[in-house]
């Protein structure tokens, strides 16, 4: 099920329930290589302004006026679709990750975002058992990892710790 995934992450506005996407990343493995891409997403016209947090921006970095010049929702959504149709969709927050997905490529489906304890639970499980050492181990790498708050190296740092434990 999740031999080949791509892993993904977005930055947002904020986190607040209107908030759109402003940068997606994804990332994979080609061999024991990684193969990182992302992208900034210019705020479609009909996404509220007031979904714009400068909390979020001090955070990832992002100031508003970069999206001017950033490709069109369309343009990203199409990228994104060469780029990952038909490969299991790996996020540590699927839920946020999903809803901005939907806002960039529409309500069309499709790819189903997988979370990532789901994926490592499904590495580390063997005939129906879990092996709760690999697990925990996958858990401690994760919590000592730096979270950079940008798509592209978020995405990387996932793909990283499946390079780790496969």
């Amino acid at each position: 099920m999740f031999k080949t995934p791509v892993f993904i992450d977005f930055e947002a506005s904020s986190l607040a329930e209107d908030s759109w996407p402003i940068e997606v990343g994804l990332a994979w493995l080609d061999g024991r290589k990684i193969i990182t891409h992302s992208s900034l997403i210019r705020p479609r016209p009909d996404w509220s302004p007031n979904a714009w947090h400068e909390d979020s921006a001090k955070i990832h970095k992002i100031p508003l006026v970069d999206l001017n010049d950033a490709p069109v929702t369309e343009e990203v959504a199409g990228w994104l679709y060469k780029l990952i149709a038909g490969r299991p969709i790996i996020s540590d927050a699927p839920s946020f990750d999903e809803r901005w997905l939907r806002m960039l490529a529409g309500e069309q489906s499709w790819c189903k975002i997988h979370s990532l304890d789901e994926a490592l639970t499904w590495a580390f499980s063997s005939q129906g058992k879990i092996e709760p050492g690999k697990l925990g181990l996958a858990y401690r790498i994760m919590a000592s990892q730096d979270t950079l708050h940008r798509a592209g190296p978020d995405a990387a740092a996932h793909a990283q710790l499946w390079r780790k434990l496969m």
